[in-house]
């Protein structure tokens, strides 16, 4: 099964959006993920994707446990991932044209928000029915404070059930998008 990231992004947007319309759906009461500090020194890049037709970059870090997970023989995932998901606006030049690196990627300027997820032992139980795995998702902006608190994160948990089991309903990090 492959997954395109844009759909995956704009999958993202309608899920927040249908958790705003669905207040009583189960999730987590409090944030058991927290605020990934210092994640980009700290953090491993898994992947990173231009999004040129919103002029965003979105960069996927992952924790020490994350990143040991190179292939899909390496899944699950190990207790104590996390995964970041920043989404960013690009830096451009005089002449409107994205500053990209050696890698063509385009320079992230100001971070937009940041989708976080955690696995642990027992995680994901508030869910119910929608237990995506023993995940926990948070939605934070760059001032740490929440786009998407816990108690409404159903939608992301609801999200990544279609990732699948298989890939531990992790959509990508660095596996390639077919999972093998």
């Amino acid at each position: 099964m492959k997954f395109s990231v844009l759909a995956l992004l704009t999958g993202l947007v309608a899920a927040s959006a249908f958790a705003a319309d669905k207040p009583d759906a189960p999730a987590p009461a409090t944030d058991r993920v927290g605020f990934p500090e210092g994640y980009k020194e700290k953090y491993t890049v898994l992947r990173s994707i231009n999004r040129t037709n919103e002029a965003k970059v979105v960069i996927i870090y992952g924790n020490d446990q994350a990143a040991t997970v190179k292939q899909s023989s390496d899944l699950p995932y190990p207790d104590g991932s996390v995964i970041v998901m920043e989404t960013s606006s690009t830096i451009k030049d005089a002449a409107g044209n994205f500053v990209v690196d050696a890698k063509g990627i385009a320079k992230p300027d100001k971070v937009l928000g940041m989708h976080v997820m955690r696995r642990e032992k027992g995680f994901g139980e508030a869910y119910g029915e929608n237990r995506s795995g023993e995940w926990e998702y948070v939605e934070y902006r760059a001032d740490k404070s929440y786009f998407t608190p816990p108690q409404k994160s159903a939608s992301c948990s609801e999200c990544h059930i279609k990732a699948g089991a298989k890939r531990d309903y992790v959509y990508r990090g660095r596996l390639p998008a077919d999972g093998k």
